[in-house]
């Protein structure tokens, strides 16, 4: 390699690594969050296809290019917004079933995981709200990456049903791979149904748990509307 040719790839190396030098300063750091803050409320609020780079950078009250100087690309941003959205349910719903001792029942432990699920969802808010409203829009690379979070999720969800399941709280038949799935659907969709005017989050979470744990069925089980036997 020549002086010249040298000289030629050292400029390019510094180059490359003069976006990571800048966004490692703190000043960089808070602009960065800045725009993945906006970037989660426009992708909540507008959807993937529809939201672009100028949006988020109105939203970041920045310019559409300066947008680069961070991020690569609106794919980018969105899986960094995904990939948070999740990480931060888990770790608030992992923290809460932590917190309860460990005595308890698993009623109180399924509580506080609902309670604290609904709460990162409907009060927390843009990040987990994206990645409930827009990873189906998601490019295929994108959902591959952060489907690897949510089915670390999942998983947690299983181990502290079955976990019920073997303790006896919950019935031995019942299918806990079909309860994961509804509770982990009805609290996902209460986005965009849910009003705090209406009922408390604690509220929601207890209702969500009765439902699950006592069902819906009368106590006499539906005898009193069934026909009687012929003689």
């Amino acid at each position: 390699m020549s002086i010249r040719n040298g000289r030629q790839a050292i400029s390019t190396s510094q180059a490359r690594s003069a976006p990571t030098r800048r966004n490692a300063h703190p000043k960089s750091a808070v602009t960065r969050q800045r725009i993945l803050d906006a970037a989660a409320r426009t992708f909540s609020l507008k959807g993937y296809a529809a939201t672009t780079i100028n949006d988020i950078a109105m939203a970041a009250e920045m310019q559409g290019g300066s947008i680069y100087y961070y991020f690569e690309s609106k794919d980018h941003i969105l899986q960094e917004v995904l990939d948070v959205g999740i990480t931060r349910v888990f770790s608030a719903v992992r923290a809460a079933v932590a917190a309860v001792p460990a005595q308890s029942a698993f009623s109180d432990k399924l509580k506080a995981a609902v309670t604290s699920h609904l709460t990162m969802l409907l009060q927390q808010g843009d990040y987990t709200s994206a990645n409930i409203r827009v990873f189906e829009q998601a490019p295929a690379a994108v959902k591959r990456q952060n489907r690897k979070l949510r089915e670390r999720y999942g998983k947690y969800w299983r181990r502290l049903l079955s976990s019920a399941q073997r303790s006896g709280e919950i019935r031995p038949e019942a299918d806990v791979t079909v309860l994961r799935l509804m509770l982990l659907g009805a609290m996902n969709w209460a986005v965009t149904w849910y009003r705090p005017d209406r009922m408390l989050i604690a509220t929601l979470a207890e209702k969500f748990c009765d439902i699950a744990l006592r069902g819906v069925e009368g106590s006499d089980g539906g005898a009193s509307h069934r026909r009687p036997a012929r003689s």
